[in-house]
């Protein structure tokens, strides 16, 4: 398209109006944006490509002035882009060194993002980086973080991103639409991502197993045969039960954040407390018990992330 067709249609970027930019780029919607190609040769290695092509007079590729003549002016030629808005704005505000909008979903910083990668835009590409770990579009969608993070081996951000990634079930089986959007984001890592992020799981629920089957913190629920001071053998059904709800929740969501709070409810866990023996000495401590439960989570989800 040249400058002079459907003009009516074109309107000008109030961020990006500079009249001696050299540079004219036009979005999917029509808006011109005029940006000096220095710019855009120093920050995108797709612009320095392009921008390095031979420039026929007559031909569709953008003219810049003759620096040999500063009198002469060449109007730039505008180039049209698949681009929109949303994401041209902010992908050239941040090539720029301008303030960029403040996010606002998540599917903002995923479009900016394919822009990025499209321009091959290193420090655009750097400063989502930064904000990956910290962001709450982001820690609310931990699998999506995980998922941006693989694809462009930001090893150093991955350990935090993966242990949020412990409040989801990844062997939900999209039974609802929360599960299907989680497998197709597992469907697109690796296969080598895919596989560090289940082993990551695994130890982390393993490990919680191991506690709560274990003697060390467990003596009272899980040595058998155990004998209450009276001599009478005691019945560990309780501790079982309420073990198996501890387990099963662990495992939909292995992070554990909220077990303590919601275990408070459990018909499993009111049965462990009131268990007693005949001689009314309780079967398990409740204070020790909870506090060795909380133990075991802490312990569970601080399994190292292997990059």
């Amino acid at each position: 398209m040249s400058s002079s067709s459907k003009d009516h249609d074109l309107r000008t970027s109030s961020v990006f109006s500079d009249p001696t930019a050299d540079i004219i780029l036009q979005s999917t919607e029509g808006t011109l944006y005029h940006v000096h190609s220095v710019v855009l040769r120093t920050t995108s290695h797709f612009f320095r490509t392009l921008l390095s092509l031979p420039q026929g007079a007559s031909s569709s590729s953008v003219q810049l002035r003759d620096s040999s003549d500063p009198q002469m002016e060449v109007k730039p030629e505008i180039i049209p882009t698949h681009e929109a808005d949303g994401p041209m704005d902010r992908v050239l505000r941040l090539m720029c060194g301008l303030p960029i909008p403040r996010w606002t979903a998540l599917s903002e910083i995923l479009t900016t993002l394919d822009l990025i990668e499209k321009w091959d835009a290193p420090g655009p590409l750097s400063v989502i980086q930064a904000s990956i770990e910290g962001h709450p579009l982001f820690a609310a969608h931990p699998l999506k973080a995980y998922v941006l993070a693989a694809r462009f081996g930001w090893d150093d951000e991955m350990p935090g991103i993966a242990r949020r990634t412990l409040q989801i079930d990844l062997l939900s089986g999209g039974s609802d639409a929360a599960g299907q959007a989680y497998e197709e984001d597992l469907c697109r890592l690796s296969s080598r991502s895919l596989l560090r992020l289940v082993t990551y799981h695994d130890r982390c629920k393993g490990r919680f197993r191991e506690a709560l089957e274990g003697t060390e913190l467990f003596a009272s629920g899980n040595d058998e045969p155990r004998e209450c001071n009276c001599g009478r053998n005691r019945d560990n059904y309780p501790w079982r039960m309420l073990k198996a709800r501890l387990l099963s929740e662990f495992n939909k969501r292995p992070l554990g954040d909220t077990i303590l709070s919601e275990m408070v409810g459990w018909p499993e866990a009111a049965a462990c407390w009131r268990a007693q023996c005949a001689c009314s000495q309780k079967y398990y401590d409740h204070s020790s018990t909870v506090a060795n439960i909380k133990a075991s989570i802490r312990n569970a989800v601080e399994q190292d992330f292997v990059a």
